[in-house]
């Protein structure tokens, strides 16, 4: 019987306790590499918020997208990247949307019915019957809020005018630099919420445009909730 040298013995036992140490450990860091990812690009997006916003703040991340609290105009807002390609308002007011509604880019395909998911309403589309709006934009609205939801777009297109009010606030929405859509969502359960589908950075590496979408997301609450 042949006896096997004692440094064998320890290489071999070194070589499995190195691979039952390492691998555990590459597995882990590549799950959380993700994470990381997140919270580098929340707080890139957080360094050029600062330049247009006051009181910038980040929270949270590591399980989730990392928020960043920041103020516009005296009103509280927060702004996260749920995924790379998309990118979300929500706003933080005092008063709850008391209607639902969906007001969102008009894709290849317009379905004549939405679905809002956090209140479980199905809401019908309006149309404005002016090109400039139903050839952009879907409007969702329930019975009792579409008819009022299309009277506010017509008011902003006056005859040979430049666009006002809700009419205004959707084009630039629509028009944002690098977006592939964009959607706004209110209801009293889910609160009051802008969300963009990015087919490039322009948006993120732009201030001025983020501010201006915020400006236009709180000019849409004023409309549709407080007026």
């Amino acid at each position: 019987m042949i006896e096997i040298p004692n440094w064998i013995q320890t290489f071999v036992l070194l070589g499995i306790g190195l691979v039952i140490l390492v691998v555990p450990l590459k597995v882990f860091w590549e799950m959380t590499k993700g994470a990381r990812d997140r919270m580098r690009r929340s707080d890139d997006l957080a360094a050029r918020l600062k330049e247009r916003f006051g009181g910038v703040r980040t929270e949270g991340g590591f399980l989730g997208p990392q928020r960043i609290g920041l103020t516009c105009e005296g009103r509280a807002a927060t702004v996260f990247q749920p995924e790379p390609d998309e990118l979300v308002i929500r706003l933080d007011p005092k008063v709850a949307p008391k209607f639902h509604a969906i007001l969102r880019t008009r894709g290849s395909v317009s379905l004549r019915f939405a679905v809002l998911w956090e209140s479980l309403r199905v809401l019908r589309r309006h149309r404005t019957y002016d090109p400039m709006i139903d050839e952009a934009v879907d409007l969702y609205a329930s019975r009792s809020f579409g008819p009022y939801l299309r009277e506010l777009a017509l008011d902003g297109l006056p005859a040979g005018g430049k666009p006002s009010g809700l009419a205004e606030s959707l084009i630039v929405l629509r028009r944002m630099p690098g977006t592939r859509k964009f959607e706004v969502r209110m209801s009293p359960t889910g609160g009051f919420r802008l969300r963009f589908l990015l087919r490039a950075e322009d948006l993120l590496h732009r201030p001025d445009e983020l501010e201006a979408a915020v400006h236009h997301a709180f000019r849409l609450y004023d409309l549709l909730v407080l007026a």
